[in-house]
């Protein structure tokens, strides 16, 4: 694993033995995953599901927060609660990972929230649940 990558990387617990991004299913429903150790870092491998969405493979674009949620969405319903939840988030880039699940938003270094299914993460740890 490259330790210099900007994204944040979380172990589920301690003595993790693998490395996940914030948005990684495998950390889904965990209170507090623990941030990974510059030693863990430079040791452990990473899942397969976060290495394809560190090198950004099969990720894709849109030039709205409205865009992508219509496009998992298509009824629209969530675009307004949604981009309330994101309230005065700052942010260049949206997209979604080769899953398609779930929605990030940042900028080239690395995300700062993601958008699920009725709820936004928060980088800080705050989940807006709006579903």
């Amino acid at each position: 694993m490259p330790s210099e990558t900007p994204e944040t990387l979380f172990v589920p617990h301690a003595r993790g033995r693998l490395l996940h991004v914030r948005a990684c299913p495998q950390l889904l429903g965990l209170d507090a995953p623990v941030p990974a150790t510059p030693a863990q870092i430079e040791t452990l491998g990473t899942c397969s599901w976060c290495a394809k969405e560190l090198a950004e493979e099969g990720r894709r674009y849109f030039d709205s927060v409205e865009q992508a949620v219509r496009a998992l969405d298509p009824s629209g319903d969530a675009v307004r609660p949604t981009e309330q939840a994101l309230g005065g988030v700052d942010f260049d880039l949206v997209w979604v990972p080769p899953s398609y699940s779930y929605i990030a938003v940042g900028d080239k270094e690395h995300a700062v929230a993601w958008i699920g299914r009725g709820c936004v993460m928060h980088e800080d740890g705050r989940l807006i649940d709006f579903g």
